[in-house]
């Protein structure tokens, strides 16, 4: 019998957490089976998937910054890099304000705040921690301040270690560019020297992926058995909305800007991504899926280290078209039940605030949600709103991470293939 690829093995350990969960979840709302129990499957759960998260988490730091320099100093000419960076965050802009453009004409067609029962919201969001992390109102320029100010970092060596990934970036961009401005011999060891820290690094992360189906099972079954049918079926029409907006930008705009800008099938290049997206599913963490999204687009989907050890990295931290779709319909839906008609101008507002929002959210589970909080305020409606969806924040959050790392590994395709047309007839660099 031949051995099972990995994105098989993965989808065996979702449907196998969702297959023991969701009836165990069942069966005790309907008293069959002690809710205690219930509960305590789902902690192991979560303990196994958390520990395998864990040891993504080890990896991603030191992948980034060999990743970053190595691609850095793999491209030659400096000037590469600000073409390379022009492509990626010009297609990083247009895909994540088309993410939000398709959210809110969503929510305006669907309507799904319209008549709902806030009393229904609220018996669902008890218990439901609100995240308290802005003190007073930000205007969008502040917002956009704060996220130039802190890409800087005061002290590059305690950035790493809190795993602040835009410092990180920015630092790891810097070094690698003065590493090839330096030349010579020192800059050549340098830069054989991130290269074998790339190749061990690249080595140790396969070790780890090839645990990703214990890991994945252990968080479906931690979702399946700990979510109860009550908030499914308060937030049902809202959770349709985002799932419908979801799909429509993953399975039209992002394949029809694939198609006509990197001339790919995306059909062929969802299978070769498929490991990271189902990863990316089950963890509801960009971040922690960064390794097996760049193994998948090197030797998977064919996209060279050149470009995807510059534009991933990047986009785990800085592109984010599901968590900025999610905050546009989140806000729309939350305005809606709270009978406040949003104009025109305040879903401008939402738009532009859910961009600069999504920007500054971490790779990590429900760091949209926390984000939120700023596009609420810009707009004027209470924080404390956030409450009334956290309740089935989990499962939309696996559903925008998974949309997250779709459009970033778009993006490689793409900037690879706009890099090549746009190149020197000197210049190389096979994507």
């Amino acid at each position: 019998m031949r051995k099972l690829q990995l994105h098989h093995r993965i989808l065996i350990g979702m449907v196998l957490g969702a297959a023991i969960g969701l009836p165990l979840n069942l069966v005790a709302e309907q008293g069959g089976v002690d809710v205690e129990l219930v509960r305590e499957v789902a902690r192991v759960g979560e303990a196994v998937g958390r520990l395998f998260l864990r040891l993504l988490q080890m990896i991603v730091v030191p992948l980034i910054v060999a990743s970053l320099v190595t691609g850095v100093t793999g491209l030659g000419d400096p000037r590469d890099l600000g073409r390379l960076g022009g492509w990626t965050f010009a297609y990083y802009g247009l895909t994540s304000l088309l993410a939000i453009v398709v959210g809110i004409v969503m929510t305006n067609l669907v309507e799904p705040g319209r008549g709902v029962a806030l009393e229904a919201l609220e018996a669902e969001s008890q218990g439901q921690a609100v995240p308290d992390v802005v003190e007073g109102n930000r205007t969008l320029g502040q917002i956009l301040w704060t996220q130039l100010t802190e890409m800087i970092p005061t002290n590059p060596v305690a950035a790493t270690a809190e795993g602040d990934m835009l410092p990180i970036i920015f630092f790891s961009l810097l070094f690698g560019l003065f590493i090839t401005f330096t030349g010579g011999e020192p800059g050549a060891r340098l830069k054989t020297l991130f290269e074998d820290i790339f190749a061990v690094m690249m080595k140790m992360t396969m070790f780890v992926i090839e645990l990703a189906p214990i890991g994945v099972f252990g968080f479906m079954l931690y979702a399946a058995a700990g979510s109860g049918l009550g908030a499914f079926i308060a937030l049902g029409k809202y959770m349709i909305t985002v799932v419908l907006a979801l799909a429509v930008h993953a399975l039209v705009t992002l394949p029809i800007l694939l198609s006509l800008l990197a001339r790919r099938s995306p059909l062929a290049f969802a299978r070769a991504m498929w490991p990271a997206l189902l990863t990316a599913f089950s963890t509801a963490s960009s971040n922690a899926t960064l390794p097996l999204t760049l193994t998948s687009i090197e030797e998977r989907a064919g996209v060279s280290n050149r470009v995807s050890s510059f534009v991933l990295p990047l986009g785990a931290t800085v592109n984010m078209d599901g968590t900025a779709l999610y905050e546009a319909v989140a806000v729309l839906f939350i305005a809606q039940a709270f009978g406040a008609d949003l104009t025109l101008a305040q879903q401008v507002i939402v738009a532009f605030t859910a961009l600069l929002a999504s920007v500054g959210a971490a790779g990590i589970p429900h760091a949209g949600t926390v984000m939120m909080v700023v596009v609420l305020e810009a707009v004027g409606l209470p924080a404390t709103a956030v409450g009334l969806i956290l309740a089935v924040d989990r499962v939309l959050d696996m559903a925008r991470t998974s949309v997250n790392v779709w459009s970033d590994s778009t993006a490689a395709a793409v900037v690879a293939r706009l890099d090549r047309v746009t190149a020197t007839p000197d210049e190389s660099g096979v994507s």
